[in-house]
């Protein structure tokens, strides 16, 4: 599955290594444990996870209509804020993602996999050589800011999605901090995140 971009505008990359951090419970520890890798990087957020972090590149959010509130008041601690990307054209958002084949009646259900999956996606699509997920367990073991409270029920077709991101070359370039995802994705060690020219 490809997705292209429909904004004329191209988004901006600092790093050859990007970070992209979702909500699950454990983003906390995967970040602390990325950090000690020591590996100058970019951040793509998700959600909520904006607020954890001093310097955000990029924040997607695949909930379309739901997510226009978010996007339009991003927290304003940073000179820039930062570039706001999701699938269609949104008011609020910068960039305008599409997916040409779909391997899902999109008429059903927009996006199976989860934001991180679609962050993943544009993120290689932006060119970046290393992509790491934090805090995108994939699991039911909740969000790092409602501590204790299960969920969220991931579907078949949600792990199906990430089952065949696997199968293509560029899934090498992907690896994850924790959870289900990094069962299937593989750990980043500090030679894989060296090697970026791959």
């Amino acid at each position: 599955m490809d997705v292209v971009l429909n904004t004329e505008r191209k988004p901006v990359t600092t790093h050859p290594v990007v970070l992209i951090a979702g909500d699950g419970w454990c983003l906390k520890e995967d970040f602390a444990s990325f950090l000690a890798l020591g590996i100058p990087h970019d951040v793509y957020a998700i959600g909520r996870s904006i607020n954890l972090f001093e310097t955000v590149d990029h924040w997607g959010n695949v909930d379309c209509g739901e997510s226009i509130w978010w996007a339009e008041h991003l927290p304003d601690k940073w000179r820039t804020v930062p570039q706001r990307h999701t699938l269609g054209a949104m008011r609020g958002f910068d960039f305008d993602w599409s997916i040409p084949q779909s391997d899902y009646d999109m008429e059903d259900i927009l996006w199976h996999g989860s934001t991180a999956l679609f962050c993943v996606y544009t993120a290689l699509a932006m060119g970046y050589r290393r992509v790491v997920l934090a805090g995108c367990p994939m699991d039911s073991g909740g969000h790092w800011y409602h501590p204790g409270i299960k969920g969220p029920r991931w579907t078949g077709e949600s792990y199906r999605a990430w089952l065949d991101f696997k199968q293509l070359p560029e899934a090498e370039r992907v690896r994850s901090m924790s959870g289900y995802t990094k069962i299937i994705l593989g750990e980043p060690d500090a030679p894989w995140l060296s090697d970026r020219q791959k």
